[in-house]
């Protein structure tokens, strides 16, 4: 589950926050002014999220160089088209 917490409760409280974190895996999210600043999460989360971000990154460098040689407004054309044919399936 998702905690909102201050981010002056957040310092108080750094450590216990990091047990919860590690040992229960519950994420927070520190706010400073009612505003999201930035979130807790246990460390697995994070590498997990990274290796999927790498993977993506990866497959758009992949979709980028069977492409570099297309006109940009082929693509675009190509890609409009793609996207609507995906909305009314």
């Amino acid at each position: 589950m998702l905690k909102r917490i201050s981010g002056q409760k957040a310092r108080q409280r750094f450590g216990e926050l990091m047990d919860e974190v590690r040992i229960r895996g519950d994420k927070y999210v520190a706010e400073r002014g009612n505003r999201p600043m930035v979130a807790i999460i246990p460390v697995e989360k994070y590498v997990t999220w990274e290796k999927i971000r790498a993977g993506l990154y990866e497959k758009v460098q992949q979709i980028r160089e069977r492409n570099k040689d297309v006109e940009a407004e082929i693509l675009e054309t190509e890609i409009r088209e793609a996207v609507e044919a995906a909305r009314q399936a």
